[in-house]
């Protein structure tokens, strides 16, 4: 892990912990001021801690006994804490620390199967640092609860969607499909997602639900266009080609991420390289993804039988077996959004 990253997370925890127990020193503040009783609770609390510990250290009430005492005690304090905190502010821990993982308490942190293990919520900031390009702050409005199949036309027409269904049929059935994709991500039977489609018909906002989704889930995520990615790719060959010394955690993470996210695939320069370097990607991720989660979504303007012109034979086939393939078709969402905002305008 490149050192200045490392630092960068490491005082963003720091950040996080010093704003929890700000948080928690204020609400506690206006609780004692409202409620003088709770400080008598709190207070209480913490003396029957003591007082307990030293009757067992003077040896005048049995070890089993006094910690039952001490249970039953402590827990009646809490019991009254808890009705005050309810009757007074509606919230039974509102005198709890309040994290931003409660996994990791912001520790980045946690203790698994293996022993203390980076939470998922460290290896999210890890990458989001490491990919500044990522358009996650979209995600706050491209969601599922923003989803709206009304923008797709409820008409069969062949000839100009391209499909033999209506585009809000279609979309419909994209949108299951990508729910069972979230729901299934860790089963490595599960096939990774190919869109195509022209642009403005909800490529992109369909992927930044599934991305939403995973990241709420715990999940990994890497959202990246093709020409940057590709970039990154190419950035590292040519520092490994020079023998220079440099870290390779961003070239690692393109391939170990739990969900890899390329958009807009097709208009990155079209190399003989490239080529080889998408087939390279979606062969190692594929491999991956038998042992642990590793999927992949790949959305495009470039048609499936259109693929075999830019990437070559290898690459559609790899596609072709390694991805369910779904063609985006209605009207430039965009453009129906604008009409209807000039339309209220009116």
């Amino acid at each position: 892990m490149g050192k200045n990253v490392y630092n960068l997370i490491k005082s963003e925890y720091e950040n996080r912990q010093k704003k929890a127990y700000h948080s928690l020193l204020k609400r506690r503040t206006l609780a004692y001021s409202k409620v003088p009783l709770l400080e008598e609770i709190d207070r209480q609390i913490k003396i029957s801690g003591i007082k307990y510990t030293k009757m067992i250290l003077q040896k005048s009430l049995p070890s089993d006994k006094a910690a039952d005492q001490l249970f039953k005690k402590i827990s009646h304090l809490k019991e009254e804490k808890k009705q005050l905190l309810e009757k007074h502010f509606n919230d039974p821990d509102y005198l709890e620390i309040k994290f931003y993982c409660e996994k990791c308490r912001d520790t980045g942190f946690t203790v698994g199967s293996n022993g203390v293990e980076k939470c998922f919520c460290f290896k999210q900031q890890y990458i989001d640092n490491l990919f500044t390009q990522s358009n996650i702050k979209l995600l706050d409005r491209e969601n599922f609860s923003n989803f709206n199949e009304n923008y797709y036309p409820d008409i069969v027409d062949p000839e100009k969607y391209g499909i033999k269904i209506t585009p809000r049929e279609n979309i419909l059935k994209i949108k299951s499909r990508a729910l069972s994709f979230i729901d299934n991500i860790d089963n490595p039977e599960e096939k990774n997602l190919f869109f195509s489609g022209p642009t403005g018909v909800g490529k992109t906002f369909m992927i930044n639900c599934i991305a939403k989704e995973l990241l709420e889930k715990g999940r990994t995520v890497l959202y990246q266009s093709s020409p940057s990615l590709f970039n990154t790719i190419n950035q590292y060959n040519l520092k490994f080609q020079r023998g220079e010394v440099f870290e390779d955690t961003v070239y690692k993470s393109i391939y170990n991420v739990e969900l890899l996210i390329i958009d807009d695939l097709g208009t990155e320069s079209q190399t003989a390289a490239r080529y080889a370097e998408l087939l390279n990607i979606i062969n190692i991720r594929q491999e991956n993804n038998i042992r642990r989660p590793c999927k992949t979504i790949i959305s495009t303007n470039i048609g499936i039988n259109e693929l075999n012109q830019f990437y070559g034979e290898r690459v559609v086939s790899r596609i072709i077996g390694g991805f369910d393939l779904f063609k985006f078709a209605g009207e430039d969402i965009r453009v129906l959004k604008k009409l209807s905002e000039n339309n209220k305008l009116k």
